[in-house]
C-alpha cells in the first residue's frame, strides 16, 4: 500500500499567481477590461482574452489620476463587488494614500465585508500610512497607539490572514532550490549578473542570520511570521524575475521581459511556484494598454496553462492551497479492501481544491475530510511518467458578466 501526496493538483507541474499592484490604473474601463481580457476569452478593448484565471487589488483614497475604490463611480462600485464576490479581486492593497485615521479605515473596511465572499490577502503599498510593515514598508497599521492602527480590526479578527509586507525576490520558482539560470540575459550581461550577484548577496545575508532577507534563504512562498504588535499571520514572498532586478519592468509595459519562454520553463523544471510582483495598470498607454509583446506574453501563459504544465490562479487560491498543503495531516487504512486516507485540516472550500495522492488502486480508494467521506474525488488518467492518482476537484472561478465599463 504505497500512498504519498502530490506537490500540486495533478497534472500540473508548477503553479503561478500574478500580484498585481493597480498603482496608476488610469480609469475604470483599463482596470475592468485588464480583467475581462486575462479571465474570459471574449474579445475585449485590450485584444482576445486569453482565459486565464487571475485576481487584482483594490484600494480606496488615492489622488485623482489612480483608479481606486473612491475615486470610482456607483457602477465602478458596483463592478467592483461584483469582482470580490466572484473572487477575481482578492487583494486589498492597503487603504490608499491619504487613509490615515480609524473612522476612514472603519469606513471602507466595512465597505468591503458586505458581499458574500471577502477580500483575504493584504498587499502593503508604498508609503501608504496603514501598510502593516513598519520596516521595509513604513507602516503604521499594525503600530499599537498610531493613528492609522488597524491590526486589531482586520489582521487579529481572522479576516486577513494572509500579509505581503515587502519582501521580493528575482528568483522565479519558489518552494524550490534557489535558481539563478532565468536571469541570465546574454544580450544584457552586465546588468544581469548585476542582478545574479545582488539576489545571491541577499541569499547569504538571510544564511547570517539578516531578518530582512531571512524568507530568501528558504525561498518558500509562505511562511509563519509576526507584525509588530505581535499578531501571527502568514507571510508571503512575490517575485519579479527580471534581469533588471525587481524592480525593472514591474509592469505591464515591461512583462513581455519577465514572463519569457525561459522563465517559464525555470518554473516547470524546479517545480516551483511564484506569485509574481507586477503593476498591471501601469499601461503602455490610455489609447493602446497593451501593445503586441504584452499580447504574446500572456497567450504564452495560456500555454502553459492550457498544456497543464503551470496552473495559473489568483494569488488568495494559490495561497490557500499552500497553507492547506504545509499544515494537513493524513493516515491511511486499509479497510474491507478498500483504501481509506483521512485527511485532517483546519481548512474547507476550494482551500482544498486540487488536492492530489498517489495511490495504487484509484478505484478502491476513498477519502474522509475530517471523517466525512468526500464526494468530489477526481480518478486521474495514468501518464506514462506518473503513478495512478486521485485529486479532489479543481472548481474555476466563474467571471462575472460585468461587459464594458461606460465610459469606454
Amino acid at each position: 500500500m504505497s500512498v504519498s501526496l502530490r506537490k500540486y493538483p495533478y497534472p500540473y507541474q508548477a503553479m503561478l499567481a500574478i500580484c498585481s499592484d493597480l498603482d496608476e490604473t488610469p480609469n475604470k474601463e483599463i482596470y475592468f477590461e485588464t480583467a475581462r481580457y486575462l479571465n474570459t476569452t471574449e474579445e475585449t478593448s485590450l485584444g482576445k482574452g486569453v482565459g486565464l484565471e487571475v485576481g487584482n487589488t483594490i484600494y480606496f483614497d488615492m489622488p485623482e489620476h489612480n483608479f481606486s475604490y473612491t475615486n470610482t463611480d456607483d457602477d465602478g462600485r458596483q463592478k467592483i463587488h461584483q469582482l470580490i464576490d466572484s473572487g477575481h479581486i482578492d487583494c486589498l492593497h492597503s487603504f490608499g494614500d491619504f487613509v490615515k485615521d480609524r473612522a476612514l479605515i472603519e469606513k471602507h473596511w466595512n465597505a468591503i465585508q458586505a458581499g458574500k465572499r471577502k477580500i483575504e490577502v493584504w498587499v502593503d503599498h508604498a508609503q501608504a500610512p496603514t501598510n502593516l510593515d513598519n520596516d521595509i514598508m513604513q507602516g503604521q497599521g499594525a503600530e499599537v497607539g498610531k493613528s492609522a492602527y488597524h491590526s486589531d480590526l482586520t489582521v487579529q479578527s481572522g479576516m486577513l490572514p494572509f500579509i505581503w509586507k515587502g519582501r521580493v525576490t528575482s528568483c522565479v520558482a519558489q518552494n524550490a532550490k534557489r535558481s539563478y539560470q532565468a536571469l541570465l540575459n546574454k544580450k544584457q550581461i552586465k546588468a544581469s549578473l548585476k542582478t545574479i550577484a545582488l539576489e545571491f548577496a541577499k541569499g547569504w545575508f538571510a544564511r547570517l542570520g539578516n531578518k530582512k532577507y531571512a524568507m530568501h534563504k528558504d525561498n518558500k512562498v509562505l511562511r509563519k511570521s509576526e507584525l509588530v504588535d505581535g499578531t501571527e499571520i502568514n507571510e508571503f514572498m512575490r517575485c519579479n524575475p527580471s534581469w533588471g532586478g525587481v524592480s525593472c519592468f514591474d509592469q505591464a509595459r515591461g512583462i513581455h521581459f519577465v514572463l519569457t519562454k525561459e522563465v517559464l520553463d525555470t518554473l516547470v523544471k524546479k517545480q516551483g511556484c511564484s506569485i509574481l510582483y507586477s503593476h498591471l495598470g501601469k499601461v503602455h498607454s490610455v489609447a493602446q494598454p497593451f501593445t503586441s509583446e504584452t499580447r504574446r506574453t500572456f497567450e504564452l501563459l495560456a500555454d502553459y496553462n492550457n498544456n497543464k504544465r503551470i496552473l495559473v490562479t489568483t494569488t488568495r487560491r494559490l495561497l490557500g492551497y499552500n497553507r492547506t498543503i504545509n499544515e494537513l495531516s493524513f493516515e491511511v487504512k486499509k479497510e474491507l479492501g478498500e483504501t481509506n486516507i483521512y485527511l485532517t485540516t483546519a481548512y474547507i472550500g476550494k482551500d482544498l481544491n486540487g488536492l492530489t495522492w498517489y495511490v495504487d488502486r484509484p478505484e478502491l480508494t476513498n477519502l474522509y475530510i475530517n471523517n466525512v467521506k468526500c464526494t468530489e474525488l477526481v480518478i486521474n488518467d495514468q501518464s506514462e511518467s506518473e503513478q495512478a492518482s486521485i485529486s479532489i476537484k479543481w472548481d474555476y472561478l466563474i467571471f462575472p458578466r460585468i461587459g464594458k465599463s461606460d465610459d469606454s
